[in-house]
């Protein structure tokens, strides 16, 4: 009994071995920079390692992890997103803006994209604000729309701490765009 669960054992090792093999090197090197960072997270180095992994082009971003791709979901490599910035906020607010301002909402890898950039957005607002304004006017109104893009905004306490940061900072305009993102949405929501 114990060759036969010593044989099966080995037989997953293999099998997990060869499928970590088959990934593509930008995979392999991220599911690398992940498991270095989960062994410290407060490694600066690891964490720098994982914010220069991790994709910085919204369809590198989806040939990684949208439906059939090799990390399907993403839902582990993108939630630990904040632990690889908490010493380094301005890098990864600049990956987050560079990410979801070609992003379009769908379910999974999106979602999640879409949920740690509008947390990012309500507690960093003056890098937000100064990052989206950076970008061309057709990239902000297609990451304000992204972010707005959600059934429920009375559900989504973090999109309003966005128009609340932006406020408190003196970005009026700006967060009047938000207000109006999020007003669109809701009228679409009930049609």
């Amino acid at each position: 009994m114990h060759q036969f669960l010593a044989l099966i054992v080995l037989f997953c090792g293999i099998h997990a071995t060869a499928r970590e093999r088959a990934l593509s090197p930008k995979a392999r090197e991220l599911t690398q920079a992940l498991a270095a960072l989960r062994t410290s997270p407060d490694n600066v180095v690891a964490q720098e390692r994982y914010l220069k992994t991790f994709p910085h082009d919204y369809t590198e971003f989806l040939n990684l992890f949208d439906l059939y791709h090799e990390r399907y979901d993403g839902s582990d490599f993108i939630l630990v997103l904040p632990l690889a910035g908490k010493e380094h906020p301005n890098e990864l607010g600049k990956l987050l803006v560079g990410l979801a301002k070609d992003a379009h909402y769908e379910s999974d890898a999106p979602s999640y994209l879409q949920h740690i950039t509008t947390a990012y957005a309500g507690q960093h607002p003056k890098t937000i604000a100064e990052l989206v304004e950076q970008l061309p006017p057709q990239k902000q109104t297609q990451l304000i729309t992204f972010l707005a893009d959600v059934e429920n905004h009375y559900s989504y306490p973090e999109y309003q701490a966005i128009i609340d940061g932006l406020k408190r900072i003196g970005e009026d305009k700006l967060a009047t765009r938000f207000e109006e993102a999020r007003t669109k949405r809701q009228r679409q929501s009930h049609h």
